[in-house]
Parts: structure tokens; sequence; C-alpha cells
């Protein structure tokens, strides 16, 4: 029995260490290109159990829309997580959301296969929240900043309910 765990932790160990992540990261800017994101990064690395860029740019559209200080991929098959630090909006995005956020965590693990669980938190405040894969549901409930909690774009997009602040929609 001792063999076995030790065969299957080793073999684990060696998919995630030997997975291309550069080529998982390449795939992934495809699929993105069709949805009219563009990603560009000044620095990036495999370091065997993660793929990290450091200094990325989002563009939407064509339009500069998200810098980010640095972004940590760690896809390990049966939890996945994807970090992201210091992100700023651009200066046309600056003038509708003035608003920068710390880090973002973005999670996914087998044991709960239909959510990926989402955690910001920044300048606004705090938000927690999922999306339901099957569904295609995004629920974020934002615990604002009192800087952040009378802004036009939190009226405007997030409802109140018992549980706070909350934005809710349907992503196809």
């Amino acid at each position: 029995m001792k063999k076995i765990l030790i065969f299957i932790l080793v073999f684990f160990g060696s998919i995630i260490v030997f997975m291309p992540k550069i080529n998982l990261y390449n795939t992934l800017e495809k699929f993105l290109k069709d949805e009219r994101i563009l990603i560009k990064e000044q620095k990036i690395s495999d370091n065997f159990i993660s793929l990290d860029i450091e200094g990325a740019t989002l563009f939407y559209d064509g339009i500069k829309s998200l810098e980010i200080g640095s972004l940590n991929v760690k896809p390990w098959l049966i939890t996945n997580e994807i970090i992201l630090t210091d992100i700023k909006p651009s200066a046309v995005i600056k003038k509708q959301l003035d608003v920068k956020a710390d880090n973002i965590k973005i999670s996914y693990s087998l044991w709960d296969h239909e959510n990926v669980k989402i955690f910001a938190e920044g300048d606004f405040g705090e938000i927690n929240g999922n999306f339901e894969v099957l569904s295609g549901k995004l629920h974020l409930v934002l615990d604002a900043s009192k800087k952040f909690v009378n802004n036009s774009f939190v009226r405007q997009n997030f409802k109140k309910s018992e549980e706070g602040l909350v934005y809710e929609q349907i992503i196809k």
C-alpha cells in the first residue's frame, strides 16, 4: 500500500513539474484572443510548480484596460489557482472606475468541480464570490470600503441584499 501511495505522489508530482505550462499559457492566449482579450507580458517563467508572469498588460478590444504587477498560475490538476497582484486600471478605465486591487485569487478544485472561487481585495474593500461552471452564474459579494460604498459604479451594478452588496450575472 505504501509503494502505491508513493507511486501516485511521484506520478502526479512529475506531471506538475514537467507540464508544459508556457504552452498551456499560449493556448489560453489563443482562447482569449477569440474573446477580444490580449495579454502582453514583460517576463514569463516556468518555475516547475507554477507559471509566473511579471508586468502584464491586458487589452480588451484593442484598448489598454489593466496593468498587472504579477500573475502566478498553479496548475496542480487536483486544485488550480491563479493569483494576480498589484492590479491597476489604465487611464481610460480610471476615468470611470478609479480603483485598484492589491490581489485577486481565483481557485478551482476537483472536489468542488462546479464552482470557481473568487476573492479580491483592494481600495474598494473585499469581494468574495464564485462562478458556477454549469449554469454560468457569476455571484460576487462586495464588502465595500467607506471610500467606495457611494461610488456610482457600485450603485449601478451591485444590489443590496442580506449578504451585503451583491452582483450577479449569467455569463455564457
